[in-house]
């Protein structure tokens, strides 16, 4: 019953927040979602293409108030190739000219020039409100779905998720995509809603650049609809269009349709206690102040009645300690990550009371374990043994920080528990378990062939450069290694533990610690000997993981007589001695592609140079593997560390561990 309460009054208190939101829409600042800078294209101060992008700034800006809510615009000229500017923005369609206006001026005055993407001669900015995109190459008029940004709910779908999606699908596809296709060159923009259950309702909206052909829009659409999870919500981002659901009003009434529920599912009742969408709105498209205290007040009154009954009807039950008696133990705010709460008996049950059959491995804080949810869905749980050195604030860093990171080639978090003693983090089941068991475990070495490997060495590359570069926070891993990337079904690579990872702030560029925490053989110099770590550390230890891909073995077990004492020096030795397939893995030797192969030691031996000004960025990583337009420097011999030389110098002031965690304080972009 108490259950029951919390659903309608949940359900009532939605509805109050989406009127109010809608009554104070045109006053409220825009909400960023995500940005996309190139990191390869940038001009300098006083350029011609600076003086340019302001005067595009300005033209985007002065047209802020079309109606139509989209404006192109080009700066330079169409002849001068090198220095024109294309610039466009698009407004969300249900939104009024004011918040369109406010939107573009805070992206074209502020966000891309000063904080997010300045000197960057090709960007783009996604609000609630609008998109901003500029390039200094032409866009106008064609589909592009890169870069594009994925954003989903926390909260699992209550019931039949299977029938939730397809719900989904079928308005995203059937209905908005349609009609947003089909709306002409002024405005391609279409909402739906759709019954999931008596007290549910999804709602969804789509929209397109103008500039589309009908058939771009409907196919963008449908391929951005692709990317939803199984959630109660989710948007996607692309530069030509973008699409996202939820259980909630999230837009203004009046661009609903008339509900008709996809023509290939049953249809379900409307909700008889609530007000259908339409009835809020007045002929004259405004709501009446009369009319918004005859809604609000009864529901505000309502929803605090029920909140209250469930309450103390939930509290009789309550046996297990709350976040909220947790947070006044160890002085923190659990709130935000509240949502990912599991129930430590549905563990329990998913891994047979985490039994050893279910063990999927060990690691430096605990075991790893597979689960099965009585849904089917499969999941890893860590479970942090009670004398792990991890505690609540590293926890709580692994949660906060896994949580807000969102991209294919990382881990996706799906929860946690804290319950007793127990600790467990939730994350995705990844079946092929780590790299680390493919390049060196017995049985299991030369299964992977060049064109998997080169495949995995660019995954990587592009979940590092989303952590240093693209991510809202600026993430330095601080522990990458074999056994830290796993690998999906199709041996897609998924960067995992994020337990040792700092945050920088936007224009911060190293940082030093006393505390030398992470794995031998991986570490940075200047890291490992003085504490100092930066983006270049993580570079640094992408260069020794990329060198093992290549060779198939392990730097830290590595010896070879003679000169190398270590597989970086056994690398550089070989390039230096002009005999680089030598150091190729025997088991690819005969089959992988040369060209490739010899790029990627050599990106190697730049990555592990000794001076971090000497090795690239991430970003310069990712355009060397997907081109050959980037021209390497010629590499000097590695830096390298002894083991005992280091343990000596820094045994009066920090330890060798793996369990070690730093805590680091969540600052946002």
């Amino acid at each position: 019953m108490a259950e029951k309460l919390v659903r309608v009054s949940l359900i009532n208190l939605i509805f109050m927040i989406s009127i109010l939101m809608m009554i104070s829409e045109s006053n409220s600042a825009p909400n960023l979602l995500a940005q996309s800078c190139s990191n390869t294209t940038m001009f300098a101060n006083n350029s011609q293409f600076g003086a340019n992008l302001d005067t595009l700034f300005r033209l985007l800006t002065s047209n802020a108030t079309n109606p139509t809510g989209f404006h192109q615009a080009i700066s330079g000229g169409r002849n001068t190739t090198n220095e024109a500017v294309y610039g466009q923005f698009l407004c969300r369609g249900d939104l009024t000219i004011s918040s369109c206006q406010d939107c573009v001026t805070t992206a074209t005055t502020t966000d891309l020039p000063k904080i997010y993407c300045p000197n960057r001669k090709d960007a783009i900015i996604w609000y609630n409100e609008c998109t901003v995109r500029y390039s200094n190459e032409s866009f106008f008029g064609s589909l592009d779905t890169t870069p594009s940004r994925i954003d989903w709910s926390s909260l699992s779908i209550t019931g039949n998720a299977t029938r939730f999606m397809d719900l989904v699908s079928n308005m995203m596809n059937n209905d908005i995509g349609v009609r947003a296709a089909t709306g002409g060159s002024q405005k391609k923009f279409a909402t739906d809603f759709v019954n999931y259950t008596s007290f549910q309702t999804i709602y969804g909206m789509g929209q397109c650049t103008p500039d589309l052909s009908p058939g771009d829009c409907n196919t963008c659409l449908v391929a951005a609809a692709g990317g939803f999870r199984e959630t109660q919500g989710g948007k996607v981002l692309q530069p030509s269009c973008f699409v996202r659901y939820e259980v909630y009003p999230f837009f203004n009434m009046v661009s609903l349709p008339s509900p008709s529920p996809s023509p290939s599912l049953s249809p379900q009742p409307q909700p008889p206690s609530l007000p259908t969408p339409n009835s809020y709105v007045s002929s004259g498209n405004k709501i009446s102040t009369k009319a918004i205290i005859a809604i609000v007040v009864p529901i505000v009154a309502v929803t605090v009645a029920l909140l209250i009954i469930a309450i103390c009807c939930r509290t009789k039950y309550k046996k297990t300690k709350t976040y909220d008696s947790v947070a006044a133990e160890t002085g923190d705010d659990f709130t935000t990550v509240e949502s990912l709460q599991y129930d430590l008996a549905t563990l329990q049950l998913a891994t047979n009371n985490f039994s050893d059959a279910m063990k999927l491995g060990e690691g430096g804080f605990g075991g790893v374990y597979k689960g099965t949810l009585p849904n089917g869905q499969q999941l890893a749980v860590k479970r942090l043994s009670i004398n792990s050195s991890q505690g609540i604030q590293e926890f709580k860093n692994e949660i906060l920080l896994v949580a807000k990171l969102q991209h294919r080639n990382l881990v996706r978090i799906l929860g946690f528990c804290f319950e007793g003693q127990e600790k467990l983090l939730v994350y995705e089941y990844v079946p092929n378990k780590s790299l680390d068991k493919f390049l060196h475990d017995y049985g299991s070495h030369g299964l992977i062939d060049w064109g998997t490997r080169y495949k995995i060495i660019g995954g990587i590359a592009r979940g590092m450069l989303y952590l240093h570069h693209d991510s809202q926070l600026k993430i330095i891993h601080r522990d990458l290694k074999a056994s830290n990337v796993l690998l999906d079904a199709d041996m897609n690579a998924k960067i995992s533990d994020f337990g040792m990872a700092r945050i920088f702030v936007v224009d911060q560029s190293q940082d030093n610690t006393s505390r030398i925490v992470g794995t031998y053989g991986y570490m940075s110099p200047e890291y490992a000997m003085h504490g100092q770590f930066s983006n270049k550390s993580d570079v640094y230890s992408f260069g020794v993981l990329l060198l093992e891909i290549i060779s198939g073995k392990r730097n830290s077990s590595f010896y070879e007589s003679g000169e190398a004492m270590d597989l970086l020096s056994f690398a550089w030795k070989q390039w230096r001695d002009g005999m680089p397939l030598e150091f190729v893995d025997p088991t690819i030797r005969d089959s992988c592609s040369l060209d490739e192969v010899m790029r990627c030691i050599h990106l190697g031996l730049i990555c592990v140079q000794e001076s971090p000004d000497d090795r690239p960025s991430m970003a310069t990583v990712v355009l060397t593997l997907d081109s050959y337009s980037v021209t390497l420097p010629v590499p000097e011999a590695p830096g390298f560390i002894i083991k005992s030389k280091v343990s000596k110098e820094m045994s009066k002031s920090a330890h060798w561990s793996r369990n070690d965690v730093s805590i680091t304080e969540l600052e946002p972009r």
